[in-house]
């Protein structure tokens, strides 16, 4: 599995611990008309732990459609959520980062073929060559570029039709609101990885991402 930022459960099940243990405090040594709060308290507690559980599972099911999309060393992806305690907000920045990391873990794979000293852009660099996209945009464009080989337009990774069903699943995942982002515009780009052929998808809902990208080299 790729290096996917999972949804860490073990918060839920603590969650769902402290739930049962207040419920426990209220059966044995709540009192009269304290109850009313601290069942308030308790069901609070327990409403966020469903809730997170469902975006737990949500979160178990867009990892799953993306990484069926992933064709190593061509084609890789990553997702996730930002940090506990981050603002992540809606714009490149944040997905910058994230690109630049997976480019950075997927860099040596590529390295022998590429000129010497060759590296990367900086996660800066990243960020000023994303250009904004529209939803029909991103489906269309992920679809490309997880279905077919950037170097060779002819060859193709994936059958095109569960690509395009597979991402349009993915974008409705993380919502109207989610942005979308790209280093592509037609058939020129600004290249993200120190490959000579590259083509990245990124979008966000402000608190989960996720990432495709394609490399190739001639």
């Amino acid at each position: 599995m790729d290096d996917a930022e999972n949804f860490d459960g073990g918060k839920q099940v603590d969650g769902r611990k402290r739930y049962i243990v207040l419920d426990d405090r209220l059966a044995s040594s709540v009192p009269g008309k304290h109850m009313t709060v601290a069942f308030a308290h308790c069901t609070a507690w327990h409403d966020a732990w469903v809730e997170n559980k469902e975006r737990a599972e949500g979160l178990s099911e867009l990892g799953d459609l993306l990484m069926s999309l992933s064709n190593r060393p061509a084609v890789s992806v990553r997702y996730g959520r930002f940090p506990a305690g981050t603002t992540p907000d809606h714009g490149r920045g944040s997905l910058a980062g994230h690109v630049h990391a997976l480019v950075a873990d997927l860099h040596p794979m590529w390295e022998r073929h590429l000129a010497s000293g060759a590296v990367p852009p900086s996660a800066s660099q990243v960020e000023a060559r994303l250009e904004p996209l529209t939803a029909n945009v991103a489906i269309e464009l992920m679809t490309t570029l997880a279905a077919d080989d950037l170097v060779r337009p002819s060859s193709k990774l994936m059958n095109r039709e569960i690509a395009q069903h597979t991402v349009t699943r993915i974008v409705k995942w993380l919502g109207s609101g989610a942005t979308w982002w790209t280093n592509r515009q037609g058939s020129s780009w600004d290249p993200v990885t120190a490959c000579t052929f590259d083509g990245v998808v990124a979008g966000s809902d402000g608190e989960y991402f996720a990432i495709l990208i394609q490399f190739g080299e001639d």
